[in-house]
């Protein structure tokens, strides 16, 4: 899985992306997630939960929630990520998982509701519109997220204990960490935890670290001239070797591959 730092952390932050046949590995950020299929069909994982989103359906995924794409035949979609001072009252009314739309509360998570303005999307494409109308398009929805909000089976102390997780492994992936130590450090027992780290990313904290370590060595050589071995230290590998086999056990080609095919892109 894979965190995704940028939406994290930046402020006024808006992004969008238009896709075909768009398939993305489980991520999560600290911004709302907005998706709209086109055309086609397109596979929406939140958390464990995975269901179909056909042509003129979008989702709404809130923030610091698990999600993920998949295309088995054909979609077009399109997709923006924006933060949440964008839609600050939306914000302070969800972020404790109890929406007043649900009728009284619950872990709400994700929203699927029906999407068909394409001039709304226009809006939020066009590099030229003002900031206030985009707030107001992503005001309306959020809206209709309100309106149709789902449940989902992470509780309200697993979703906290995710987020610090993922701080964690953040501020410390570049360094030697353990989840014994993590859990000494947070003050969990260590069997609990590893449950708990398991259920909530579905894989165990090393590959999760790794995987970690790995999208941001390939970001790294993608964006940088930095040398293998600058990248490899900067990502917390132990050695060039273990970062060289890491990463073609990811990506299917070594680092050096990796970068001279994403010059030619």
């Amino acid at each position: 899985m894979y965190f995704e730092t940028k939406r994290s952390i930046d402020r006024n932050y808006i992004y969008t992306q238009s896709d075909e046949n768009l398939s993305f590995v489980s991520h999560v950020h600290n911004s709302y997630e907005f998706i709209t299929v086109l055309e086609g069909e397109l596979e929406c994982s939140v958390y464990d939960e995975t269901f179909i989103l056909k042509s003129g359906k979008a989702m709404l995924v809130l923030p610091n929630h698990v999600h993920a794409y998949k295309t088995d035949k054909f979609s077009r979609s399109f997709l923006c990520v924006f933060s949440s001072d964008y839609v600050s009252e939306f914000y302070n009314e969800t972020k404790n998982g109890s929406w007043s739309g649900m009728g009284g509360g619950g872990n709400g998570v994700y929203a699927v509701f029906d999407f068909v303005d394409r001039g709304e999307i226009d809006l939020l494409k066009n590099e030229k519109t003002n900031r206030f109308m985009q707030s107001a398009v992503l005001y309306g929805i959020c809206g209709r997220a309100y309106e149709n909000i789902a449940k989902c089976a992470v509780t309200g102390t697993e979703e906290d204990l995710s987020i610090k997780l993922l701080y964690y492994i953040q501020q410390n992936y570049d360094k030697v960490i353990t989840l014994k130590n993590l859990a000494n450090e947070m003050g969990y027992n260590y069997t609990y935890l590893s449950n708990i780290f398991n259920k909530i990313f579905g894989c165990g904290f090393s590959k999760f670290v790794n995987n970690f370590r790995v999208n941001n060595a390939a970001e790294l050589l993608r964006t940088t001239n930095k040398s293998m071995v600058q990248i490899s230290n900067a990502c917390g590998f132990e050695s060039i070797r273990s970062f060289n086999e890491q990463f073609k056990q990811n990506y299917g080609v070594t680092p050096s591959d990796y970068r001279a095919r994403s010059s030619k892109e």
